[in-house]
Parts: C-alpha cells; structure tokens; sequence
C-alpha cells in the first residue's frame, strides 16, 4: 500500500481522480459557488462537470436557503446633513442565523433591488434594470420598457421562473396616467412581459385592472402573485396569479376574514401583505396603522393581532396567528418568516428574530435573539428576501443585454453586531 502510494505521488497523479465521477460530484455538491469556481479549473473533467447545466440546477436545488435584508440608498436631506448620504446596503443571515455583509461592488450606490430568484437579484435603475448574480460576480443590464417612464418605480417591477419551461421572466405593471392623477394609483390595463434572452417588451391585457403591488408580489412554483381590490368578497380582497408559462390570469378568493375592508379603501381597518413562507403564497393581514401612508410600500407594524394565511391545494389554511405587545416593531417585506422564526425590527434599527412555535404565538419581550443593527438607515425601508447561491451564468442571455463579469468573484464578510 505504501508503495502504491508512493508510485501515485511520484506519477503526479492525485489519489481523488481516482475516485468515481459519481462520488466526486457528490463532494463539489457540497461546496459553496465560490470554491467551485476555483476547482473547475483543476482540470477539463472537473470543469465539464461543473459547468454542466444538471450540475448547476442540482447545486442550486441543495443550496440552503438564506435570508437576504436589503436597505436602499439614504440621500434624505443629505444636502443639509452630509453623514446622512448612504449607498444601498445588504446583508446575508445564513442557515444558522449569523448576518454577513456583502462587498458593495455588485450593487451601485443607488440601486434599489426589487427582486430575489433561484440566487439573481434585480435592481431597478433610472434608465435601466440589472440583474446580479453575487455568487459568480455577473450582472447583466435590461433597457426598461418605455425608458424613463413618468411616476415609474421599483415595487412596479416583478421577476420570476417557471421550473418547467426554465424561462425567467420579468413583469412591469405598466399604470395608468389617468388614474394615477384621479387618486387611483394602482390601476393597470396592461402588464408588460420580457423573456430573458429575448430582445422585446410584450404587452397583455390586464383582466382584473386593480393591483396592489405594493403590498408585495411573490413568486412561487412558476406563477406570481398580487393582491388587488374586489368588491365581490366578504374581504374586500382577493388574489391575482399570472402562470409564467401560459401568461394566463386567475383570481383567488381569500379565506373568510373577521373584518370586512371597505371597497373604496378610504377607512381601512386591515392591512393585507402577500409573503412567502416555505415555498407557499401567503396573505398577512394585520390592523390597519393609520399613521402609514396607504399607498406607499412601507414595513408593517406589529400591533395586536396577525393572521397569516398560507394557500395549498387551492385551499387556504391558517398558518401562524400571532399576538404582538404595541412596541413599535416592524417585519421587512415581503419576506419575514424563515426557518419558523419571524424577522422583527425597531425603530434603532436593531433586527432581531423570535421563535415561533405552534400555530398560535405569543411575541414576548425580551425573548427576541438581536442579529445586527443596520445604522442610520430608515428602519421601515428594510426589505428581506430569500436567496440561495448559484452557478447560473448569466452570459447566455446577452442577446439583448449588456454582461459585466468582475475578475474576483465576489465573497461576504463578517459583520459586526
């Protein structure tokens, strides 16, 4: 035995290559993006295996999923108080609950993400939309559909994949001058759709004209879904989905709620959210904070009660029912809930998580575990999704678009609390 490894040594030969592809693949599953990149170049085997397209849609399917708090640019009153002029800023928790910041040079100062899907994020721009993947250090750059687009935002954008069809696909919820002016700022007769690696914008007819995307859109099993007004249901509520795949329309009833919202949405006494909670449609619905401007995509506030409704089967069930003390704490949109522990935040900016054990959950003070502060930033801005690294290469959709690809992939670091 000694001699034969001694031989091996001898030949150059290294003792892994021996093992078979099967075993090997196992292992470089295992590693995180950024250590695959380095070992695709050990050799022509390991760089087909690699960069094979199964091979990344498996590491993608086994990378654990982590928590993604995104806080946009800071430039309030930055020419009266200087100190107050930040860059967008991000932050990763991972699997075991421990925050990393991310190096900035993926993320101009003032981009504003908008969207988290299979590891690429979206970011809305003044002239353009960019899509990032931090893993690889890629990023790609879309013209938006109209150019600059007058009263255009970034809660006007979604972006989503359909498994089946392996398409990603962005949508803009193309409003309403009209109705914007006539206090209806949430109307649309068209939604506007771009393939990624195609070269045009399509639009298509909205067949419910009222959509709340501000209150949050999600992205789940190849469909995206909002909430929109509908004076039809006991709620006053309903949800929109839009396959991916047929880029078909359908309308979802909530659940039967205590509280009727009013039709007009003039006095209302519940505030609705969708979020996602282990790959599952959600609706929130909380007490309506009157101090929050209706029809601006600010955090909810946890006061009193808290439903949260989770939709499977085409059947809607009571997920988490949650009793909060009035102590000014806010969750990010639109994803708060991971791992069964819910995401909370005050106004300090202090983050912190609470367990949530069973089906109906007491928040209790002083039993929040803090994760990190954030600084001077506005603590109702902060926004969370879910993101999983990913080898996805970006280079195969610049038909249409511009791809920048930095020499060192990019990497966390620590972050102090």
């Amino acid at each position: 035995m000694e001699i034969e490894e001694h031989t091996a040594s001898l030949s150059g030969e290294n003792p892994i290559t021996r093992l078979p592809p099967d075993i090997i693949e196992g292992i470089l599953l295992r590693l995180p993006v950024s250590s695959l990149l380095r070992l695709r170049r050990v050799c022509k085997e390991w760089w087909n295996m690699i960069s094979a397209p199964r091979f990344i849609k498996e590491h993608a399917y086994c990378a654990p999923k982590q928590l993604l708090l995104y806080l946009p640019k800071l430039s309030i009153s930055a020419s009266l108080h200087p100190k107050t002029a930040k860059p967008c800023h991000a932050t990763v928790i991972d699997e075991k609950w421990s925050p990393s910041t991310w190096a900035a040079s993926h993320m101009d100062p003032d981009d504003h993400l908008f969207a988290s899907c299979n590891g690429l994020l979206c970011f809305y721009k003044t002239y353009t939309l960019k899509i990032s993947n931090p893993a690889t250090g890629q990023c790609l750059h879309l013209l938006k559909p109209d150019g600059i687009l007058l009263h255009d935002f970034h809660y006007l954008y979604s972006f989503g994949f359909h498994p089946i069809t392996g398409e990603y696909k962005f949508v803009h919820f193309l409003r309403e001058p009209q109705r914007y002016k006539s206090g209806q700022p949430f109307h649309f007769d068209i939604i506007q759709v771009y393939t990624l690696g195609e070269n045009k914008w399509r639009a298509i007819k909205a067949v419910i004209p009222c959509c709340m995307v501000h209150l949050g859109a999600v992205n789940v099993d190849g469909a995206m879904y909002w909430l929109t007004e509908d004076e039809g249901t006991s709620c006053g509520m309903a949800v929109v989905s839009f396959d991916l795949r047929e880029e078909m329309f359908a309308l979802i009833q909530l659940p039967a709620l205590e509280v009727k919202e009013t039709a007009s949405c003039a006095t209302p006494k519940v505030a609705y959210y969708m979020t996602e909670i282990n790959d599952k449609v959600c609706v929130v619905t909380m007490s309506y904070q009157s101090h929050a401007p209706r029809w601006r995509r600010y955090n909810a506030e946890l006061s009193g009660r808290t439903d949260i409704w989770a939709l499977e089967s085409d059947k809607w069930f009571l997920k988490y029912s949650i009793q909060s003390p009035s102590l000014s704490q806010y969750v990010p949109q639109p994803c708060f809930i991971h791992r069964e522990k819910i995401i909370l935040q005050d106004r300090d900016s202090n983050v912190w998580y609470h367990d949530l054990r069973g089906k109906n959950v007491q928040i209790e003070h002083g039993e929040e575990v803090k994760l990190l502060h954030l600084g001077d930033y506005r603590f109702y801005e902060t926004q969370s999704y879910f993101y999983k690294e990913t080898l996805a290469p970006l280079s195969i959709y610049a038909r249409a678009a511009i791809v920048r690809a930095p020499p060192v992939p990019l990497a966390p670091s620590v972050a102090s609390n």
